[in-house]
């Protein structure tokens, strides 16, 4: 995908992009199904500078990586509540053990993305942003 710098920091790079519909083809947004533009950051791996066009890659198995802790981890966590919910807590509280694995099962997720949010700075800075790799002419083709 291509993208134009708007602002350079370092080895950070603010890049302008145009989602086009379904690109799928370097999965740095995961919502890419309408034209849209946005601003992403990417490490500048090209020594790009303010008004280049620059060409956007991941880096191997990110976008797997980040699809398990986005959506695995609140699976088990829910999984876990639900176990929790029925045999453990579901015994000891007057209430249906549904409504209990149901209630534990929310709160795992909701435990599980509050993890994720809490370890999102150590992320960021890591494996998972988009890499500036070359630069490249204008135009937002994909």
């Amino acid at each position: 995908m291509k993208g134009l710098v708007t602002k350079e920091n370092g080895k950070m790079l603010k890049v302008h992009i145009m989602r086009k519909e379904a690109c799928g083809q370097c999965r740095a947004c995961l919502s890419g199904m309408m034209e849209q533009d946005m601003d992403i950051d990417a490490k500048n791996l090209c020594d790009a500078e303010v008004g280049d066009w620059v060409e956007l890659e991941l880096q191997d198995n990110a976008f797997l990586y980040a699809v398990l802790i986005s959506y695995g981890l609140p699976l088990i966590g829910f999984f876990i509540g639900l176990f929790l919910g029925h045999f453990v807590v579901g015994p000891l509280v007057p209430l249906p053990d549904s409504l209990v694995s149901f209630v534990l099962g929310l709160a795992g997720v909701l435990l599980c993305y509050a993890w994720i949010k809490s370890q999102n700075p150590r992320w960021e800075g890591g494996k998972y942003l988009p890499l500036a790799v070359r630069l490249t002419s204008e135009g937002y083709e994909v």
